[in-house]
């Protein structure tokens, strides 16, 4: 298991800030797009669900209400509080990339993330990490800001007009794909979601492996 970088904790830091400075709009967005779009009931009614980065727990507490057993997991244990409060969940302290440690290989039905991949130093490792933990015939559905869009967050941020100060290692569809078919992970469906206030992909995969 390795020990995340300070770095790392920039959520878990923020605190309240993250809460405040947080758009509706964009979570909203976010939840369609890799949850109810590409997840239906019966692909996590009383299946085994992991999310990776559960930050505030929206995610879980969707996946929950849709009938998911789900384990979040995130590497700030302020941040998980806010999960069980809000999604009443099973909640681990555990880094994306420690996931196989954890959990072994072959642990869950269904794995979720959204907007974590890039906040890790090795996004492509923590792909690697779902995929492993995934169950053959399981599904992962992972969404990432696109890498187009790091000049304009990175002004944001120098210009201070966001709190943010961790690390952001934007990918592509194209490095998300390679990292999830080296794991067997067969790539379904892909989406760009809207450009405001920041484009996302969302990539759904099936392990056939």
């Amino acid at each position: 298991m390795r020990t995340p970088e300070e770095k790392e904790y920039c959520h878990e830091r923020l605190g309240s800030a993250f809460r405040e400075a947080l758009s509706w709009y964009d979570t909203s967005r976010r939840l369609s797009v890799p949850v109810d779009e590409s997840l239906n009931d019966e692909m996590v009614r009383d299946k085994e669900v992991l999310e990776v980065g559960a930050g505030l727990g929206f995610f879980s507490e969707r996946l929950h209400r849709k009938g998911a057993r789900v384990t979040a997991t995130d590497i700030g244990e302020g941040l998980l509080e806010s999960v069980r409060q809000r999604a009443g969940c099973r909640c681990e302290r555990v880094d994306a990339l420690s996931l196989a440690d954890r959990f072994g290989p072959e642990r869950f039905d269904v794995v979720v993330s959204s907007e974590c991949i890039e906040h890790t130093p090795a996004p492509a490792e923590a792909l690697r990490q779902m995929a492993t933990v995934l169950r053959p015939g399981g599904y992962i559905s992972v969404s990432t800001p696109n890498w187009l869009w790091y000049p304009v967050v990175r002004a944001a941020t120098i210009l201070r007009l966001r709190p943010f100060d961790g690390l952001e290692n934007f990918s592509s569809f194209a490095r998300i794909r390679e990292a999830l078919n080296g794991e067997g992970v067969t790539i379904l469906r892909e989406k760009g979601a809207p450009p405001l206030p920041v484009s996302t992909g969302d990539a759904l995969g099936l392990r056939v492996v």
